[in-house]
């Protein structure tokens, strides 16, 4: 499992697109929840990190997803009996795209998507919104868990608590986390500067880029 992170960048990409796609036509919540355990029994096998991280964010995803649907639902005239499954079934296609594509995250390094993005002859906007997509989103992750560990240091306890409280103390979150976010942005942008980032001039890959991405070119062709 630990060549997952040599795949080329594209290929996890291409898989996750089609357990996405997977998740989304199968029909009802019989075929919807199998899927959605299939695609986390992978991850803990894979042994993906922080894994226990995205479990919780799933779970709370879950019951978020839950509640609105079967509101929603009700407010529509649906019988209970019949929303729930509803409920459940949009849950589950929800969870099986959020596992697919943060498998991707957690395998894919900013150098290994630079190179399959280069390799493949992308154009220099695109390669930049990818690697900046898939490797930005870790990191935020980091900074989003360091705010809530300042918040416990804080006396703002979110694990042993009633749900409405741990979502009111999780959205006391998201502010930090868009000043991080934005001062992240503006420290990128100065960096793209300072080396003279020109989306006219066209970049060469310094990696083997096939099904698995190389680490280095082979010593014969460095010499080339």
């Amino acid at each position: 499992m630990t060549r997952l992170h040599d795949v080329n960048f594209f290929i996890k990409l291409a898989g996750a697109f089609a357990v996405m796609l997977l998740a989304w036509l199968v029909p009802g919540w019989r075929f919807g929840v199998p899927l959605a355990v299939l695609t986390l029994g992978f991850l803990h096998v894979a042994r993906i990190p922080a894994l226990k991280a995205y479990l919780k964010g799933a779970t709370l995803l879950t019951g978020l997803v839950v509640a609105s649907w079967l509101v929603n639902l009700a407010l529509q005239g649906m019988p209970l009996l019949h929303a729930i499954p509803v409920a459940i079934g949009m849950a589950a296609r929800l969870v099986t795209t959020t596992a697919a594509f943060y498998f991707v995250m957690e395998t894919s390094s900013p150098g290994s998507i630079l190179a399959a993005a280069s390799a493949a002859r992308l154009p220099p906007i695109v390669t930049l919104v990818l690697s900046l997509t898939f490797g930005i989103i870790p990191m935020l992750r980091e900074d989003f868990e360091r705010i809530a560990d300042a918040q416990r240091a804080r006396g703002m306890e979110i694990d042993d608590v009633p749900l409405p409280t741990r979502l009111r103390f999780a959205l006391a979150r998201g502010m930090p986390l868009l000043v991080q976010a934005i001062r992240m942005a503006h420290a990128i942008s100065l960096s793209l500067s300072i080396y003279g980032f020109d989306l006219k001039r066209k970049r060469v890959t310094w990696r083997n880029v096939g099904v698995l991405v190389e680490a280095r070119l082979a010593p014969r062709e460095q010499e080339q």
